[in-house]
């Protein structure tokens, strides 16, 4: 046993269809099956039945109908299917198990669908759907005003059920079979505007441009005839993209990128924003500036008789290993590397010392043990020298007293 909702409204059996009778009594049923397994009142029943002005005996036609129904029931066996037409009060309910009833199994197809990872598997469910479609919903019912909404409802989703399936099509890349799916549609339904839309770009991925643009020319002077307004965004934005020669409507932006991003907005920024250019680092360090030593010649310039090439001379020699002028960063500056510069310095340092021993051995030692012609401050900065003090600090005149 089934009943049907999407088409005729009938009662299939093994047999064939029960014979419902006249359109009064279609109606109760499709009324009781709307609402299966919940109570109806007599007043529901009354507005699906007849319009404002209901007869005075209402109320009778309708137990009626109803004795009627059950005893068609009775002789198809629905209580083996779990079918029961009861009363409860001042209404009536049909018990009967959601697989009986084709609408309900259209909306668990439905679920089914959107729940499908695979658009190919969502094409078998969207197609087992539809196919329980046997025409417009309720037919062969009384025009009421109920009833008419409900048949909107279900034409609604079955409609939004061709365009999903239309979706799934192109997904696909069987452009062809949505634009066959959608024609029948759009024809039946010419003020649809998103089926028109979708229509049109069906016919445009499947090569078939002048058809797509004949179609929104046709939708268009049709709203406008008819309705007086302008075609909407949807149907607007279709017609652009094919103007464009756009092949996809999904844009070519990387799934992580942000809109309109560029390379300059991807680079690292600084405090202020801007894109920081990277590092080098194999630039050379700058070098420092040289400060001038605390010795008795403060500039850099040999000294007459005393630093003269040959003589003996330390004060070229400590300029280069003087604390004053960091040979690390004259290094870097010459473009030595770290480990270079450390070596530099500690010869440097050798050479410094062994020109200190060698013009103390070449001067004679008096009784107060200074060395002739070296004054004792001069002694001392020759001592400090040798130590491997780079550069001499300023007596106490005092002392030196």
């Amino acid at each position: 046993m089934e009943f049907r909702l999407l088409g005729t409204v009938c009662v299939d059996t093994l047999t064939g269809p029960l014979p419902l009778g006249p359109a009064k009594r279609r109606s109760l049923l499709a009324a009781l099956l709307l609402r299966a397994n919940t109570p109806v009142s007599m007043a529901r029943l009354t507005d699906c039945l007849w319009d404002d002005d209901p007869p005075l005996h209402a109320r009778t036609v309708i137990q009626g109908h109803v004795s009627r129904l059950r005893v068609l029931l009775t002789g198809a066996d629905a209580e083996a299917y779990g079918v029961e037409l009861a009363t409860l009060g001042d209404a009536y309910v049909l018990r009967a198990p959601e697989t009986l009833l084709d609408s309900q199994r259209f909306e668990e197809l439905l679920m089914l669908a959107r729940e499908q990872r695979s658009p190919a598997d969502s094409v078998l469910m969207l197609k087992e759907a539809l196919s329980l479609w046997q025409g417009p919903a309720l037919t062969g019912t009384y025009a009421s005003a109920p009833l008419q909404a409900a048949a909107h409802a279900l034409e609604e989703s079955r409609l939004a059920t061709v365009e999903q399936l239309a979706r799934a099509y192109a997904v696909l890349g069987e452009h062809h079979r949505a634009a066959a799916l959608l024609r029948a549609e759009a024809d039946a339904h010419p003020m649809r505007e998103s089926l028109a839309a979708a229509l049109m770009t069906a016919l445009y991925r499947s090569g078939r441009q002048s058809e797509a643009l004949d179609q929104f020319h046709r939708t268009r002077r049709m709203l406008a005839d008819e309705l007086g307004i302008d075609p909407g965004r949807e149907l607007a934005d279709a017609y652009a993209q094919i103007l464009r020669g756009d092949p996809e409507p999904a844009d070519d932006r990387s799934p992580g990128a942000p809109a309109g991003a560029t390379e300059a907005d991807r680079a690292p920024a600084t405090h202020d924003g801007a894109g920081a250019a990277p590092e080098r680092a194999d630039l050379p360090a700058p070098a420092r500036p040289a400060v001038p030593s605390n010795r008795n010649s403060t500039s850099g310039s040999p000294i007459p008789g005393r630093d003269a090439p040959g003589s003996g001379s330390r004060t070229s020699v400590q300029n280069i290993g003087d604390p004053a002028v960091p040979a690390k960063g004259c290094a870097r500056s010459a473009g030595l590397t770290c480990a270079e510069s450390r070596t530099l310095s500690r010869m440097t340092s050798r050479l410094s010392r062994s020109v200190s021993e060698r013009n103390s051995a070449a001067a004679p030692v008096t009784d107060s043990g200074i060395r002739r012609g070296a004054t004792p401050s001069a002694s001392r900065n020759s001592r400090r020298t040798s130590r491997g003090v780079g550069s001499p600090v300023s007596e106490n005149p005092r002392r030196s007293a």
